[in-house]
Parts: structure tokens; sequence; C-alpha cells
């Protein structure tokens, strides 16, 4: 079973929103973060000890990047520009 939040924590968290809250252990001082679900889900691959492909990340690069490589501004870029002598 889940250890329950306090009502401070649960105050805490609502007034974070979806940033993580620091909760500080009194007896070792060590720092620990409490994050709402929906966000643990979204980054918990970060924790995971397994090796990804970058390959697998591809498609969202592009897609990430795909308005600035489509910038005509940026042509510029995609001509050669002679060797100086």
């Amino acid at each position: 079973m889940a250890t329950q939040l306090t009502t401070e924590q649960r105050n805490d968290l609502e007034q974070h929103g979806n940033h993580p809250v620091p909760v500080v252990d009194p007896v070792t001082n060590a720092v620990y973060f409490l994050v709402a679900g929906n966000l643990f889900e979204r980054c918990k691959v970060l924790f995971d000890d397994e090796q990804f492909e970058i390959s697998e990340t591809y498609v969202a690069q592009e897609q990430a990047l795909a308005k600035v490589w489509d910038d005509p501004a940026l042509d510029v870029y995609n001509e050669e520009i002679p060797p100086q002598q």
C-alpha cells in the first residue's frame, strides 16, 4: 500500500501545480521530491537502468524541429560558401 499524503503535503502539491515539491527527511536531512503521478509517468524512463536506442527518438526529434528546418529564412545556411584564399 502506498504511503498516504499529509494535509500539508497535499496543500504543497496544489500550490506547486505540476512542479516537484521538495520534502526533507528530518532524521537524515536527505531531500526527496513529491511529484504528481502523471508527471512521474512522463519522466520515469529517466530512472530505468535499461539502455535505449537513440534511433527511437528520431521521429520525435524531426517533429520538434520541423518548423526550424522548414524556415525559408534559414535557407542561406544551405548554400555553399567558397573557401577563402
